[in-house]
C-alpha cells in the first residue's frame, strides 16, 4: 500500500465520501503476528500510518518485575495497535487533588509506537528512534508525537522503558543487578532492528536520538556491547553519560531503604527481591518522595549503575569516563547539544513560587547539594565549604531572588549539564575516527518546556528541551510552530537530522566543523540563534568547566584517579 492510498482516504473524508479514516485500518504481518494500526496527519496535513502500542517484551509484571525483559509471545488473530501506554512513575509534572506529585501509569508498559509512510518491505526508509527523557524517573514515548517530523518521508519510532525504582533499583549484586530500564531500551532497539522492515524501514539505517536522560541513554548505547549494530548514528540533546545525575550512588543502601519503607525485611538481597515482588507497584513508586528532600530534588535518585562489577549480563562494564579514556565506545557519528538556559530544568519550577527562592536562599548549604547532585559524591566534611564556594562564584554576596534568578539558572545549567557535556564530547571525539559535532541552541520560540513547571508563558530563556519541541510535538506543551520563525527553525533542525540519517554527516546551510581530535584543542561548536543565523565558534571551555573541575566530587576524572592510585 502506498502513500497515495492514504491521500485518497483523506480526500474522501474532506468531501464526506463513504470511506473514513476511522474505518481504514492498515495491517502489517510480522513474525509475531498481524498488527492493525490507523492513519495520522502531520502538521502540514501529510498522512501517515500509525501503529501505537506494539509489545516489544512480555509485560514485566508479577515474577518478571525487576527482571530482564523477555521476548513477547506470538499472538493469534490481530493485534490492535491503537492505544498509548505509560510506565508507572512518580511524576512531578503532574499533581493529584491534594497537590502532591502524582503516581500514575502501569507496570505493563513495554510497548513501541511506529509511524511510517510506507508498508512495503522494499521501501527502505530511514528510521529515527526517539528515547524519551525524564531523569530515568518519569516520562513516556508517546509524549513526543510524530506530527512535526512526519512531514518527511521516514519511519519514526518511540517507546517506553521502565522508570524509577521499577527500572533502576539495584542491590549491587546478581539478585537485582540494576539497569533494567536500559536493558528495556536495548530490547526495544533490537525489536526495531528485527521488525522495522515490515513497516517500510531500513534496518541498516537507524538513527537514535533523545533528550536529557534520553540523550544520556543515546550516549549509553555507544558504550554497551549489547547495542552494537543496532544503530548508525546518534543525537544526544542536553544529556550524556558523564552528567552528574546519570549514575546512581549508594544503590544498595537506597534499595534497603525502599524495602523498609514498604514493609519488607532487609536481611539479604533475595529476601528483599521476593518481598518487593509481592508489593503493589504503586506503593513502591510512591516511596520515591522519601529520596527527594527538596521538591523533586535530587531529580534522579535512581539511575544507571556499573553492573559490570556483579552482573552475569552486564550492559555497563565500567565507569563511562574510564571507558571513554580507553576508547571503548562504538565508532559512529555523534551529535551532542545543549541550550542557552539548561538550568531552567529544574529552576523553572522555582520561578513559579517565590517561596522556593527564599528557601534556597536561606537554606543554601542544606538544599543545593541535592539540587546539584553532589550530596553523595562529596566528603561530608567538605560539603558546606563547597556549597559556599559555588554560591560565592555565581551570586557573590547577593540573595537568591528574581533579580539574581538568571545567575541561579546559569549555575544549574553549568553543573547539571554543560560542563560535563563538554568533557564527554572532547573525550569521545578524541578516541573515535567518526565525527563528533556539537551545537548550542539559542532560539526561544513561541513555546517552551519551561511552561510545564514555571506555569507561565513568559520568556525566561531557552529551556532544556526547547530544540526537541521543534522536532517532535510534545503533548503537554502549547503549539511550538506558531509563526514563520518557529517553522523555519524547525525546518533547519529537521534538515540537520535528515543529513545525518541519510549521509552520516552534516550538510546544512551553515559552516559547521566537527570537534578536533585532540581533547586540548579549542571546542568547535555551532551556535544556533535563528534559522538564518548559525555561527561556528571555537571555545576554550563550556559551562565554567574549569571552575567545576576544581571540586573533589567522586565523579569522572576523580573516579579514574582514585582507581589508578589504588
Amino acid at each position: 500500500m502506498k502513500l497515495t492510498t492514504i491521500s485518497i482516504l483523506i480526500l474522501s473524508i474532506c468531501y464526506n465520501l463513504d470511506t473514513s479514516a476511522e474505518e481504514f485500518r492498515p495491517r502489517v504481518t510480522t513474525p509475531l503476528g498481524v498488527i492493525e494500526g490507523g492513519v495520522g496527519l502531520s502538521v502540514n496535513l501529510n498522512p501517515y500510518f500509525k501503529f501505537e502500542g506494539i509489545p516489544y517484551a512480555k509485560p514485566p509484571v508479577g515474577n518478571l518485575r525487576f527482571e530482564e525483559p523477555e521476548d513477547p509471545e506470538p499472538w493469534k488473530g490481530i493485534w490492535k495497535a491503537n492505544s498509548l501506554t505509560t510506565c508507572m512513575q512518580y511524576d512531578h509534572f503532574e499533581k493529584d487533588v491534594q497537590n502532591n506529585y502524582r503516581v500514575h501509569g502501569d507496570e505493563d508498559c513495554l510497548y513501541v509506537n511506529v509511524y511510517t509512510h510506507s508498508l512495503s518491505d522494499k521501501a527502505n526508509l530511514d528510521v529515527l528512534v526517539f528515547i524519551h527523557g525524564g531523569a530515568f524517573m518519569f516520562g513516556r514515548g508517546a509524549s513526543y508525537g510524530p506530527e512535526i517530523i512526519m512531514d518527511r518521508k521516514i519511519v519514526f519510532v518511540n517507546f517506553n522503558y521502565r522508570l524509577g525504582p521499577l527500572g533502576f533499583l539495584s542491590t549491587e549484586d546478581e539478585v537485582i543487578p540494576g539497569n533494567i530500564g536500559l536493558k528495556d531500551q536495548i530490547k526495544a532497539l533490537k525489536w526495531v532492528k528485527n521488525n522495522i522492515q515490515y513497516f517500510g524501514g531500513n534496518p541498516d539505517s537507524i538513527t537514535i536520538f533523545g533528550l536529557s536522560a534520553g540523550g544520556a541513554s543515546v550516549h549509553f548505547h555507544y558504550f554497551t556491547p549489547e547495542s552494537k549494530g543496532l544503530f548508525k548514528a546518534g543525537f544526544s540533546q542536553s544529556g550524556c553519560m558523564l552528567n552528574s545525575w546519570v549514575l546512581a550512588e549508594n544503590s544498595k543502601e537506597k534499595t534497603e531503604k525502599l524495602a523498609a519503607l514498604v514493609g519488607c525485611p532487609t536481611d539479604d538481597s533475595k529476601t528483599i527481591l521476593d518481598c518487593l515482588k509481592s508489593k503493589p507497584a504503586r506503593q513502591i513508586v510512591q516511596a520515591v518522595k522519601e529520596y527527594q528532600p527538596f521538591l523533586y530534588n535530587p531529580f534522579s535518585p535512581f539511575g544507571a549503575v556499573v553492573d559490570g562489577k556483579w552482573s552475569k549480563n552486564p550492559v555497563l562494564l565500567d565507569h563511562p569516563y574510564k571507558l571513554l579514556k580507553q576508547g571503548k565506545v562504538q565508532d559512529l557519528p555523534w551529535i551532542i547539544s545543549y541550550t542557552s538556559h539548561e538550568g531552567l530544568y529544574p529552576a523553572a519550577d522555582f520561578y513559579a513560587d517565590d517561596q522556593h527562592l527564599i528557601d534556597i536562599d536561606t537554606k543554601w548549604n542544606e538544599i543545593m547539594p541535592f539540587v546539584l547532585h553532589y550530596n553523595e559524591t562529596i566528603d561530608q566534611k567538605l560539603k558546606d565549604e563547597v556549597s559556599q564556594t559555588i554560591r560565592d562564584h555565581y551570586l557573590g554576596n547577593n540573595p537568591v531572588n528574581k533579580e539574581t534568578y538568571n545567575s541561579l539558572v546559569q549555575l544549574m545549567g553549568d553543573r547539571l549539564f554543560i560542563a560535563d557535556i563538554e568533557k564527554a564530547a572532547r573525550l569521545h571525539a578524541s578516541v573515535i575516527k567518526s565525527d563528533v559535532y556539537s551545537y548550542h541552541f539559542n532560539y526561544r520560540g513561541s513555546s517552551s518546556f519551561s511552561e510545564l513547571t514555571s506555569k507561565s508563558k513568559n520568556n525566561i530563556g531557552v529551556c532544556h528541551g526547547d530544540d526537541t519541541i521543534l522536532l517532535l510535538k510534545v503533548k503537554e506543551i502549547s503549539d511550538s510552530l506558531q509563526n514563520d520563525d518557529d517553522k523555519k527553525m524547525s525546518e533547519f533542525l529537521i534538515n540537520m537530522f535528515m543529513s545525518v540519517m541519510q549521509k552520516r554527516s552534516i550538510d546544512i546551510k551553515a559552516k559547521w566543523e566537527p570537534l578536533l581530535k585532540n581533547a586540548q584543542d579549542p571546542y568547535q561548536i555551532l551556535k544556533i540563534n535563528k534559522h538564518d543565523d548559525a555561527i561556528l565558534l571555537s571555545k576554550k571551555s563550556l559551562g565554567n568547566s574549569e571552575f567545576w573541575n576544581r571540586f573533589p566530587f567522586q565523579e569522572n576524572d576523580n573516579i579514574l584517579t582514585q582507581k589508578d592510585e589504588l
